[in-house]
């Protein structure tokens, strides 16, 4: 059995590591118009990532804000492994953040913010590169 215990993140996009600017990383699914096509096809996939602000050129953050809109892949590790295996397999996706990430919180607080990506599919399950 390999349940799923969160201990660390392995989140890349775009082929960059910003595993330390999230805390959160959700891909799900939603039913949208049935057709005629396989069930699969009227689902509608997202992502989901809780990060951390973070004004530095290379974060994760200022990325989201210089780039509404771009296709990206998306990679992330819910075991935390470094590498993908069958008994820890990663997960891939190609998609676009919805908006740019907000900006400013509470004083005293670090401040985040939650983002969602439209995916272009279902993610792909990876076993090993």
């Amino acid at each position: 059995m390999a349940r799923i215990k969160g201990k660390s993140i392995v989140f890349e996009v775009g082929g960059t590591e910003y595993a330390g600017g999230v805390s959160n990383v959700v891909f799900s699914s939603a039913v949208n118009t049935l057709g005629f096509g396989n069930y699969e096809d009227s689902l509608d996939f997202t992502c989901a990532v809780t990060g951390f602000q973070d004004t530095a050129a290379a974060s994760f953050h200022s990325w989201l804000w210089d780039n509404p809109g771009v296709s990206v892949s998306i990679s992330f590790a819910p075991h935390g492994n470094a590498t993908p295996s069958a008994s820890q397999p990663w997960f891939t996706a190609t998609g676009y953040a919805e908006v740019v990430p907000n900006l400013g919180g509470a004083a005293g607080e670090y401040f985040t913010y939650d983002i969602n990506f439209i995916l272009d599919g279902k993610p792909a399950r990876v076993e090993s590169f």
